[in-house]
């Protein structure tokens, strides 16, 4: 018998792109495929049309925002693989028969995962297919750029024991969930090819390019960063690159808070280390300045 896999689809008020992101699932052609759509409180139509499709499973809202979206639909997960779609974004074709296949010549493998590309109306705007990426073989992707979460397909169990998602984040729980991923020593496998496509559109919630928005996110990343260094139950290598994470964000929250003329917010930031004293900030802005130089020259 073929696995099982369950789909978890958060939305809010995205019915058009959601239909082309349920699309890319039937397209899967899968004999055992379960589609759960997690709906925040649509009010565009979105519930009214998911009710009328016999193949899904819809859980209604409201929810307290995507990611306790995403536990509700781990929660109700039956299948033995757990995919994450966005609403906006699509799967490639023949994905499923590539990642069972996977799992079933790796069953140590705990999750498995491909390269994902970003698009928007022009086409392709940035691939993300490094192999160590994928694997997780360091923290890195975790805190410092991409972790494709959506990319990643999870064996049910492993999930479980990652726990839920959480919800106190806005935008960064994903990579809160992967750190705990890694911190269980679970294992990925690696897909060579790209099967998942997100898209870029002004109401994306990562890729988007409203000003405010990214400065959220810098300020939700920070947060997150802080909290992964300063917890001494932590692995050496997470709070290394958490580290690193904490001092870009640093330096990137200063420098908008000079451009903005907030003398206030510069002085808290620059003296805030979570022990109350400047030499830690100082010296973990230096080391993320050191690893953007080593990172441009290769």
């Amino acid at each position: 018998m073929p696995a099982r896999f369950s789909i978890v689809v958060p939305t809010l008020n995205s019915r058009l792109m959601l239909l082309e992101a349920l699309a890319s699932v039937r397209q899967q052609a899968w004999p055992d495929t379960e589609i759960i759509v997690v709906d925040g409180g649509s009010t565009d139509g979105t519930v009214e049309t998911v009710a009328q499709m016999k193949d899904i499973r819809l859980l209604p809202g409201p929810d307290r925002g995507v990611y306790d979206a995403l536990t509700k639909g781990f929660a109700a997960a039956t299948g033995a693989i757990i995919g994450l779609l966005g609403s906006d974004d699509a799967y490639e074709a023949g994905v499923f028969a590539a990642v069972a296949q996977a799992f079933g010549e790796h069953p140590q493998a705990d999750a498995v995962c491909g390269g994902a590309i970003l698009v928007n109306e022009n086409g392709v705007i940035e691939t993300y297919n490094a192999e160590s990426d994928k694997t997780l073989a360091t923290p890195r992707p975790i805190f410092i750029g991409a972790c494709i979460p959506n990319a990643r397909f999870f064996r049910r169990e492993a999930a479980h024991r990652v726990g839920d998602f959480r919800y106190d984040y806005r935008f960064v729980g994903d990579r809160d969930w992967l750190a705990r991923f890694y911190k269980l020593g679970l294992v990925t496998v690696a897909l060579p090819d790209v099967i998942y496509r997100y898209r870029q559109h002004p109401g994306s919630l990562t890729f988007g390019k409203d000003p405010v928005r990214q400065h959220a996110i810098r300020e939700e990343l920070l947060r997150l960063a802080r909290e992964w260094r300063a917890d001494p139950t932590v692995p050496e290598d997470l709070r290394h690159f958490a580290g690193l994470l904490e001092g870009r964000c640093t330096s990137w929250l200063i420098g908008a808070a000079i451009r903005r003329g907030d003398w206030v917010k510069v002085a808290r930031l620059s003296t805030h280390s979570g022990r109350g004293f400047w030499p830690l900030p100082a010296a973990t802005m230096l080391r993320s300045a050191l690893d953007v130089a080593r990172q441009r020259l290769g």
